[in-house]
């Protein structure tokens, strides 16, 4: 019986550790996609706290890493101007004890939400995004030792969340 309990605790420990799916498609009609552009982007890592969670990386970094990958948000549709918001919610980097014990997958969690720079309307209300970074380490030793630099990670998973936050609201426009 306690066998059984420690298998289920570490599945939903790895399982609750996942990025989860990218957006497939985007939360904006295709008629009001070609009518805007998205010029500017702001990154709020605040709720984070000083650093990440699991190995430290300090959250200034983060939102280094997620404005150096902000670009990608970038789009020339038409003349409607619009700025992407992103909020990152939580930061973890795998340990190497997580990894020797039951394995995972860095997680980065946030919102993007689209704000008209005019009028200052949400044209998208926040759309939960979630990255991972340095793909899945399996457990044991190997996946303790293959771990990659936690600011690498990091990096990873901020190009990855600018992806699915692209994804989210024009698609692949």
């Amino acid at each position: 019986m306690l066998r059984t309990v420690s298998v289920l605790v570490a599945c939903a420990f790895v399982l609750g550790a996942c990025a989860g799916a990218a957006p497939t498609k985007a939360v904006l009609p295709a008629e009001t996609i070609a009518q805007i552009s998205i010029v500017d982007t702001t990154v709020d890592v605040s709720t984070i706290g000083p650093q990440t969670a699991g190995r430290t990386v300090s959250a200034a970094d983060v939102k280094a890493a997620l404005e150096r990958e902000a670009g990608v948000l970038r789009f020339e549709g038409g003349a409607a101007a619009t700025r992407a918001q992103v909020e990152i919610t939580s930061v973890n980097v795998l340990t190497a004890g997580q990894a020797l014990l039951v394995g995972g997958e860095s997680v980065m969690r946030g919102t993007v939400t689209l704000v008209d720079v005019a009028t200052g309307r949400t044209l998208v209300t926040p759309q939960e995004i979630s990255s991972g970074g340095g793909g899945y380490v399996l457990g044991g030793i190997i996946g303790a030792a293959s771990l990659e630099d936690p600011k690498i990670e990091v990096a990873q998973m901020a190009k990855e969340f600018m992806r699915r936050a692209r994804l989210a609201l024009v698609g692949n426009n």
